[in-house]
């Protein structure tokens, strides 16, 4: 078997990650432990699980291989991923630990407990959609990463990573993802680092002035591509630095890896993904529950700070990372993309850099972490979207008086069917960039939850009625172009389909949420979920 050595390693990680559901097999007893570890994960430990959970494959896989092919539009991804953080930390992570609960939506009904069965049926459609389309691109790196390691055909892979990232949820409840993601954020963290570190070393002999001296001469593999003289010569070069330098010589006049506009090439993408980038997290059910597992508001905001500052290494050593992998590998970046392999070109950058710079033991070590990455972000994404449907739709509108055993079996059969549903969108979308398909989640996320939880946390005007219009209206209005995208269309409603839907449906949501406010007149319970939510 050619990857026989990566593969051990990834299935050792893999073996991991099992044992450690397994091992906290015993904190899935009650509702409260299954979804939120009954509050026990301390501050240090909740903090690298959501470095885990948010640095998954959509960042280690897709953000560097983005840079990889496109320079630094690729890095606009990472930009707002971590710019982000910051209005999670300063807009509602105390309020959110102080009113909730188990979801998102006890935050909404902690305010308005009169309507809470529309509030919650219109949560659990936006938690469902937004783990659901969240879960794709992890089981779409996936199906590439096993591709490359093993040369399986696409679907067996993707089968075997969703029966793998619902056995995790169904054994080890949110204490063993948070203990996985933990790990695997720490991985990822010390691969990226590797990488950065010794790709300077090896190839521009220890000056790290030398990748962007590089980046200024290339031109963007995706670029590059589309000129059947420069793969040819970029093929016969006899190094990379060759490869480089040929394939300028025959585009002088093109953009260069640090060139702006290359990916995004006019400002309404642009404002698209980074309105959806910067406001969604705001809205992602599986990041916001993670403020549930620890104890109280003081320490939900010290697991914030500990993710944000591993983001911002993190983030910005990816930018380098991807600029160091398209000089690597740019003849055969420019070959794949030629052939139409651009799923594997986009999301196999890593794996593919690792193997180029230590052989298949490094090569092994960040597909395992990948692959750590991509099955516990995605159990975290189960368990978010199960605790959804049992706790917001059936103990809060199909059967108050269930149990916690009727509850939790509920969660189970349900992570089950949404795993596959996660699996037939992914064969459809294999070919999808990883961070791209994350990045139109984040669109979705801004709006539907993130209108809903500020104002709910900022605003005694807010009414009960303007919460289930807006994020409807979002829900729906954010759907529409994103599926527009995926089918390829070029216009909807009379309006240009663009790189995210945020750009149009944030607005609206925003402006439904205000307008249905002002004419109705139901705020909830607004002095008392006020003081608890800010401490007063």
């Amino acid at each position: 078997m050619e990857n026989l050595v990566a593969l051990i390693i990834v299935g050792l990680g893999i073996a991991l990650s099992i044992w450690i559901s397994f091992y906290h097999r015993g904190s899935t007893a009650s509702t409260a432990n299954y979804y939120v570890a009954g509050g026990g994960i301390s501050p240090r430990v909740n903090g690298l699980a959501m470095l885990g959970d948010y640095a998954s494959a959509a960042s280690f896989l897709g953000v560097a291989g983005a840079v990889a092919l496109m320079g630094v539009d690729g890095w606009w991804l990472a930009i707002g991923f971590f710019a982000a953080w910051i209005v999670v930390l300063i807009a509602i992570s105390s309020p959110l630990k102080n009113v909730g609960k188990f979801t998102v939506a006890d935050v909404l009904n902690a305010r308005f407990s009169g309507n809470a069965k529309k509030i919650r049926t219109v949560a659990m459609l936006s938690t469902l959609v937004l783990c659901i389309m969240y879960l794709v691109p992890q089981i779409v790196g996936a199906g590439h990463l096993f591709g490359l390691l093993l040369g399986w055909d696409y679907l067996p892979t993707v089968l075997v990573t969703g029966s793998l990232m619902a056995l995790f949820v169904i054994i080890g409840g949110m204490k063993g993802t948070s203990y996985n993601q933990a790990i695997q954020g720490s991985i990822l963290f010390g691969a990226m680092l590797f990488l950065l570190v010794f790709g300077v070393i090896h190839l521009f002999g220890g000056n790290p002035a030398g990748v962007i001296e590089a980046s200024e001469t290339m031109v963007p593999a995706k670029l590059a591509a589309g000129n059947a003289e420069a793969v040819a010569v970029a093929a016969a070069a006899a190094s990379p630095g060759e490869a480089v330098d040929a394939v300028r010589a025959i585009m002088a006049d093109a953009p260069s890896a640090v060139t702006p506009g290359v990916g995004l090439r006019d400002f309404a993408n642009q404002a698209s993904l980074v309105v959806a980038l910067f406001f969604g997290v705001l809205g992602l059910p599986h990041i916001l529950i993670k403020f549930y597992t620890v104890s109280n508001a003081s320490d939900a905001r010290k697991s914030a700070e500990i993710t944000i500052w591993g983001l911002a290494v993190f983030y910005a050593a990816i930018f380098f990372v991807g600029l160091i992998a398209m000089y690597a590998l740019y003849p055969d970046l420019l070959k794949m993309i030629a052939d139409g392999e651009i799923g594997k070109a986009k999301n196999m950058t890593m794996p593919m850099l690792g193997e180029m710079l230590g052989g298949q033991i490094l090569m092994g070590v960040i597909a395992a972490g990948a692959m750590a990455a991509m099955l516990s972000t995605s159990a975290g994404l189960l368990i978010s979207a199960t605790s959804s449907l049992a706790h917001d739709l059936y103990k809060g509108v199909i059967n108050p008086d269930s149990t916690d055993a009727q509850e939790l079996k509920f969660a189970k059969i349900g992570a089950f069917f949404l795993a596959v549903i996660a699996i037939g969108m992914s064969v459809w979308l294999k070919e999808e960039n990883v961070a791209m398909l994350v990045g139109m989640c984040f669109g979705i996320a801004a709006s539907t939850f993130a209108p809903a939880l500020v104002f709910a946390v900022w605003w005694k005007g807010l009414t009960s009625q303007a919460v289930v219009w807006g994020m409807a209206t979002g829900l729906v209005l954010s759907l529409l172009f994103t599926f527009s995208k995926f089918f390829g269309l070029e216009t909807m409603l009379g309006l240009d389909v663009l790189v995210n839907p945020a750009l149009y449906s944030v607005p609206v949501a925003v402006l439904v949420t205000v307008v249905i406010s002002i004419m109705t007149s139901d705020r909830g319970d607004t002095e008392e979920f006020m003081a608890k939510a800010h401490g007063k």
